[in-house]
């Protein structure tokens, strides 16, 4: 496509409209460009370019940075739900706890090894009908699951625990624990956690109505 520039006394001059931006491809090279980078010092056009475009294409996509990180959000999230669970196996009811000790490593190992995709996966804010949200609803529903077999009485409850423990270690891990080995600790908490909400049960869940797996 072109627009046609018309000026008095001159002859019509053929601008390009900004190249197509690859909406497969967006997510994984913005991350890309956000780990060269740094998380603070990627921009849109940094991103545009890296794909051949413009700012403008870019923007005409995802709107602005805000939508950026959402489609680097997305393919983080999809990362972090295939490195948490792949090959993990099925528990039993002997060793379920174990198999949740093994999710939360994992997750854990993701963060400290993928940091910017990891900033990704928490900065991203997608609107509650955005088709991207799927891939976080998706690790959720997965994560809950798991913990259900544990906790079954308390699973929302447990699951959102876990959730903000898993947030809360990373966080030290990257500040004031930054030498400790990467699992420090990491599997007691999650036991005695685990441990706590089964004496508790059954509990309330925290979640917002829509997001609820247990009746009460």
């Amino acid at each position: 496509m072109y627009n046609v520039n018309l000026e008095p006394s001159m002859k019509p001059t053929v601008v390009p409209y900004p190249p197509q931006i690859d909406v497969e491809v967006l997510g994984e090279q913005a991350l890309a460009v956000a780990e060269a980078k740094g998380w603070d010092s990627w921009s849109l056009r940094d991103v545009a370019a890296s794909l051949g475009g413009t700012a403008n294409a870019l923007y005409r996509h995802v709107g602005d940075r805000a939508g950026l990180v959402v489609a680097m959000g997305e393919a983080a999230t999809r990362q972090l739900h295939a490195y948490a669970f792949e090959d993990l196996p099925r528990p039993t009811a002997r060793d379920v706890d174990r198999a949740v000790v093994a999710y939360t490593k994992r997750f854990v190992e993701f963060a400290r090894s993928n940091p910017d995709r990891y900033a990704a996966f928490v900065n991203a804010k997608p609107d509650i009908d955005h088709p991207g949200i799927l891939a976080w609803v998706e690790l959720w529903s997965a994560a809950n699951a798991l913990v259900r077999q544990a906790v079954p009485d308390a699973a929302d409850a447990a699951g959102f625990a876990l959730w903000a423990f898993l947030h809360g270690r990373i966080g030290i891990a990257n500040g004031p624990a930054k030498l400790a080995a990467m699992d420090a600790g990491l599997e007691d908490a999650v036991r005695a956690l685990l441990e706590g909400f089964r004496a508790r049960s059954p509990v309330e869940s925290p979640l917002p109505p829509h997001a609820r797996r247990d009746p009460f």
